[in-house]
């Protein structure tokens, strides 16, 4: 880490700890980004998924409701408007169902189902509504139209034959003519004239057809004609020769013709074949009430069969009357049939709804799901960017931190070694790197040798006075004694000079490889030219070994000196 330290100029590093910041900072940025980018995914992720899927389980929640509602307004007034209604809720619910089917596969396969369901609702309901309409939407139409207009005219020919009230009043007639030739009392015959009166006018109010009102009018005025010459016989007290008379050949005259527009109680069967028939279209109790219409149908053709009126007659009521119970009868076995396909159409329906219900539980579970993930998910990626945004200011911190120290601590070092040079001879140097291209290790190979030059001047001068003084004790000296001494001290002088040239030696031969290697450098670059390092390396080997030689020329002057 020191070695790469040196190699780099202090605006290298200064600029390479910004840098370094710099992309601490937009790793931040760049991991704030992605969790940005992350919640967006996920939030779209829970927009375009789980709340389209929400929004679409609610419409199809919603077009069910409707299609149900719709379906049992139609059954309860068969309203065409309410069937078309069902059909179009059904297709808005298909709709709904193929825009689910697009969300994912999940949503696929349950709107598949959806679907699958649907189509066969729509295939029972379509049934039920052609079943209804051969039944009879209403009281005009269909089967119950046919067989309403079949009894509406068997009702309308049957007063052409409700004659019991002229019936009557004949038997009642009849019966005061016998009272008057029993008792020969003159009330009877007043009795027998009121009666004659209120058949006349029953006759003329009843629905006979105008030709048979005129017949038995005709008879009535015979009959009231013979009758009244016959009760002056009998009140005058002659005998009445057994009741027979003219008048009773019109009264039998007049009965024929009664007998033949006549079956008895044939209105009132009807109606009250109606009124049974109304109770089965009200309450739906077939078995209750079909039998009851079956039995009095088969009293009217009773009736119909034992009557006196013609036969052409007796087969236009029967035809009337067989349509209109052939009629009912298939109503009822369209009941049957409505009734069978009501609860297929209301199994496929409660098939539909539980999917409904479940998709729409479904999408609620993943929205909660979802949000919670979501929630859970953004927490965490906010305590880690927290942990990542802390992490990146402490490492600001420690870059800054170590290139300062690798700044100030050399600095620190050359200020106490430059103060170590203001008063002695230190032989401590600064740790540089010679191939390194900091500044601040330049100025210590520079503070280097300035001490290194130091030393060498200072250890020259001592070998040099050394020398001096041992010289003039060698010349000065008397005895022998001190003569040994002097050479002795001369010998430890030359010796720390030889000491230093070996060392001097050294160094120079250091530069001038530094200077051979460039040299040979440049011989193997193409263009033959050295770099501004390289220039400034040449210049420093000079320079020291300029230095060199001037310690070497100083010592040889000093040798020189006598």
């Amino acid at each position: 880490m020191t070695r790469l330290a040196t190699r780099l100029r202090v605006g290298e590093k200064i600029g390479l700890g910004f840098g370094l910041v710099g992309l601490i900072l937009l790793g931040v940025i760049g991991y704030y980004d992605l969790n940005l980018r992350g919640v967006t995914t996920d939030f779209t992720k829970l927009s375009e998924v789980v709340g389209a899927r929400l929004v679409k389980a609610f419409e199809i929640e919603s077009r069910l409701a409707a299609m149900r509602g719709a379906q049992e307004r139609f059954i309860l007034t068969r309203d065409p408007a309410y069937a078309e209604e069902t059909r179009s809720q059904a297709e808005q619910l298909l709709e709904r169902a193929g825009a689910l089917a697009a969300i994912d596969e999940e949503s696929r396969l349950t709107a598949a189902a959806i679907q699958a369901r649907t189509n066969e609702f729509i295939a029972r309901f379509d049934a039920i509504v052609a079943a209804w309409e051969t039944k009879g939407l209403d009281e005009v139409s269909g089967l119950q139209g046919a067989f309403r207009r079949a009894v509406h005219e068997l009702q309308e020919r049957s007063r052409d034959y409700q004659v019991d009230r002229p019936y009557l009043l004949l038997l009642q007639v009849r019966r005061g003519e016998k009272d008057l030739a029993l008792r020969r009392e003159a009330e009877y015959q007043t009795k027998v004239e009121t009666l004659l009166d209120e058949l006349a006018a029953t006759v003329a109010a009843s629905e006979l057809p105008e030709s048979v009102q005129e017949q038995l009018a005709g008879e009535l005025e015979t009959y009231r004609s013979a009758f009244t010459l016959y009760a002056e016989r009998i009140l005058a007290g002659e005998d009445p020769a057994g009741g027979k008379g003219e008048f009773r050949d019109a009264a039998h005259r007049f009965e024929s013709i009664l007998n033949a527009h006549y079956v008895p109680f044939i209105e009132t069967l009807i109606l009250e074949m109606r009124r049974r028939e109304k109770d089965y279209l009200l309450r739906g109790e077939e078995a209750t009430y079909v039998p009851m219409v079956q039995q009095l149908a088969a009293g009217i053709r009773g009736q119909i069969q034992d009557s006196l009126i013609s036969p052409a007659d007796k087969a236009v009521l029967a035809g009337l009357l067989e349509t209109y119970e052939h009629d009912f009868l298939a109503l009822v076995e369209q009941d049957r049939l409505i009734a069978a396909l009501t609860l297929e159409m209301d199994a496929a329906r409660a098939l539909i709804t539980p999917l409904v219900e479940t998709n729409l539980e479904r999408a609620h579970e993943r929205m909660a799901e979802t949000s919670a993930l979501i929630s859970a998910t953004s927490a965490e990626r906010a305590r880690l960017s927290l942990m990542i945004a802390l992490g990146a200011a402490l490492l600001s911190v420690l870059l800054a931190v170590m290139i300062i120290t690798r700044i100030v601590r050399p600095v620190r070092t050359m200020a106490g070694l430059l103060e170590e040079l203001t008063h002695r001879n230190p032989s401590e140097r600064i740790a540089v790197d010679p191939a390194g291209r900091d500044e601040i290790n330049a100025m210590g190979i520079a503070l280097n040798t300035l001490a290194d030059h130091r030393a060498n001047f200072y250890h020259w001068w001592r070998s040099s006075m050394q020398e001096a003084i041992a010289l003039r004790d060698l010349n000065t000296g008397t005895t022998s004694a001190e003569q040994t001494e002097a050479v002795a001290e001369l010998r430890t002088a030359l010796l720390a000079q030889l000491q230093q040239l070996n060392a001097i030696n050294g160094q120079m031969q250091q530069h001038a490889q530094t200077i051979e290697e460039l040299a040979e450098q440049v011989g193997h670059e193409q263009r033959g030219r050295l770099t501004p390092d390289d220039a400034k390396a040449l210049r420093t080997a000079a320079a020291e070994i300029a230095s060199l030689l001037s310690v070497i020329d100083a010592h040889s002057a000093s040798a020189a000196t006598p």
